[in-house]
C-alpha cells in the first residue's frame, strides 16, 4: 500500500470513528444528561427551583444555558458557579446567543483530539520506521 492512501485512509477512518463517537455512540447525549443533572443539583442545593439549567443544542456545546427570573446577584453568582461545574465552558442567561463564541460544538472538539492522536501516533511511528531502517 503506497503512503499516501495508507495516510488517507487512517485519517479517514480517525474522523469517521470521532464522528460516530460523538453521534450514535452517545457521548454528546452522555455529556448532556450528566451536565444537566449537575446543574439541577446545584440549583436544588442553593434553592432556586424557579430557576431551571439546560446544555446547548444544536450544536451540543459546553455552554450551560440558564433561563427564569433571578436578581442581578444571584444572575453573576450563577453564571460563576455554572462555569465551575465540570465539563461546562461557559454559562449564561437565555436571551444571549452568539454561534461563533467559544466553546467549540462538541463534534469539532471530538474530531480535533482525534486528529491530534492521530498524528502523534503518525509521528511516533515514523521516527520508529526511520530508527529502524539500517544506515545507507
Amino acid at each position: 500500500m503506497r503512503p499516501n492512501m495508507a495516510f488517507s485512509l487512517g485519517l479517514a477512518a480517525t474522523l469517521a470513528s470521532a464522528v460516530l463517537w460523538h453521534g450514535p455512540g452517545g457521548a454528546a447525549e452522555r455529556f448532556v444528561t450528566r451536565s444537566e443533572a449537575d446543574a439541577r443539583q446545584m440549583l436544588e442545593y442553593f434553592e432556586m427551583k424557579q430557576l431551571s439549567a439546560r446544555i446547548q443544542q444544536d450544536p451540543v456545546a459546553r455552554r450551560l444555558i440558564y433561563s427564569g427570573s433571578a436578581d442581578d446577584f444571584q444572575r453573576s453568582e450563577l453564571v460563576r458557579l455554572g462555569e465551575d461545574l465540570p465539563g461546562i465552558g461557559e454559562a449564561r442567561w437565555s436571551p444571549a446567543r452568539s454561534a461563533l463564541t467559544y466553546p467549540l460544538p462538541l463534534v469539532v472538539e471530538a474530531i480535533g483530539l482525534a486528529l491530534a492522536a492521530f498524528l502523534i501516533g503518525l509521528t511516533i511511528s515514523a521516527i520508529a520506521w526511520y530508527a529502524r531502517r539500517e544506515p545507507d
